[in-house]
């Protein structure tokens, strides 16, 4: 008789041993702190690097319109890749009097575009500049003023996919710079500035500091 009860004491007792174990598995599986963890750094990575991603953004550092493909590098610029020139050009705020370093030259034809954001921003006139490859004819034929067009440039904020007209073309070599405003801003792979819109400094109305900054002379 003793040995029975012993034998049913034992067996309850494995059982309940069973039962603990398996419930500390089951709470393994529904918290598992390291996978908390990782997915909380990922988490927060990926925040830290959008946040800093606008912020570069809003200052200029990164170029939300790549190069478009298809552009003939010009051969013989005015002012060669790693040269320097003014700018004589007021696209953005600071930027007139700055000077420039070039980073590319292209041989093409170039637009100013008017065009209703699709963001809803006020209407915006004769903006500088596209290249051909940055606009869409909304119909058939070569571009020319008047020209309807659909814009494929994501520079500015509603600038993508916007419809416009044109309202300037010439034949020029543009070029892309990097500077620093008047602001102390640094600006680079600005797009675009056209040949007569760079002087070259020993030409240029502003006298230049060693920040890269002008003054325009009296």
């Amino acid at each position: 008789m003793d040995y029975k009860l012993l034998l049913v004491t034992m067996t309850l007792l494995f059982v309940l041993l069973l039962s603990a174990c398996g419930w500390g598995d089951d709470n393994k599986k529904d918290v598992d702190p390291a996978a908390d963890v990782t997915n909380n750094l990922g988490s927060e990575d990926k925040q830290v690097s959008e946040e800093e991603v606008e912020r570069l953004e809003d200052q200029g550092n990164i170029p939300t319109s790549p190069i478009p493909e298809g552009l003939k590098e010009s051969e013989n610029p005015k002012y060669p890749v790693g040269s320097t020139a003014v700018v004589n050009a007021s696209h953005r705020e600071g930027m007139e009097g700055a000077v420039a370093t070039v980073k590319a030259a292209y041989d093409t034809t170039v637009y100013s575009v008017s065009y209703q954001p699709t963001n809803g921003e006020p209407f915006e006139e004769n903006h500088k500049w596209f290249v051909a490859e940055e606009l869409t004819g909304v119909d058939k034929g070569t571009l020319a003023q008047g020209s309807e067009v659909i814009i494929n440039a994501n520079r500015l904020e509603g600038m993508l996919g916007a419809e416009g007209a044109v309202d300037t073309v010439e034949n020029t070599t543009v070029y892309v710079v990097d500077y620093t405003n008047s602001l102390g801003e640094t600006i680079t792979d600005y797009l675009w500035l056209k040949e007569s819109e760079l002087v070259p400094e020993s030409e240029s109305k502003y006298d230049s500091d060693n920040d890269g900054k002008s003054a325009i002379t009296q």
